[in-house]
């Protein structure tokens, strides 16, 4: 009989090292960037640019016009400052890009209601629950009249 040679690992260092725990740290440093450029912009919401990602140690801003993306330019040095004090220390750059759909689009998630379900019965199917509801009594003749409803 073979034994079992491998030791169990522990499961916070095997989910530390998947590819999933690497895009949770990226999305909460864009989050973190998202609030410190909000911050820097005097801001209440970041409605016209925003970070997007970040791209071999870049981070990507998406404008939705090219007036702010004109803006962040002139701020550029400001913000990289910003952020490599804050947040990103080895944060080697900021690319300004215009979206040409603007953000809204590519980071909102509209939900469609979804219809109730309505089931179609024959005509067949129908009188034989009603035979059957007829035959029946107590909480069963209850269940099939709710049925033919």
């Amino acid at each position: 009989m073979k034994r079992y040679s491998h030791k169990p690992e522990d499961l916070a260092k095997l989910f530390g090292q998947s590819p999933l725990a690497g895009v949770q740290q990226q999305h909460q440093q864009v989050a973190q960037l998202n609030a410190e450029l909000c911050h820097i912009l005097q801001l209440s919401k970041l409605s016209f640019c925003q970070v997007a990602t970040i791209k071999q140690g870049r981070a990507i801003i998406l404008c939705s016009s090219a007036a702010w993306a004109t803006r962040l330019k002139m701020q550029r040095d400001a913000i990289l400052d910003n952020f490599r004090r804050k947040i990103l220390p080895d944060l080697a750059g900021i690319d300004i890009e215009v979206s040409p759909n603007g953000q809204s689009a590519h980071y909102s998630v509209q939900e469609t209601p979804t219809k109730p379900y309505v089931a179609v019965m024959s005509d067949e199917s129908r009188e034989k629950l009603q035979h059957a509801a007829l035959q029946t009594h107590g909480p069963v003749q209850q269940a099939l009249q709710r049925l033919l409803k």
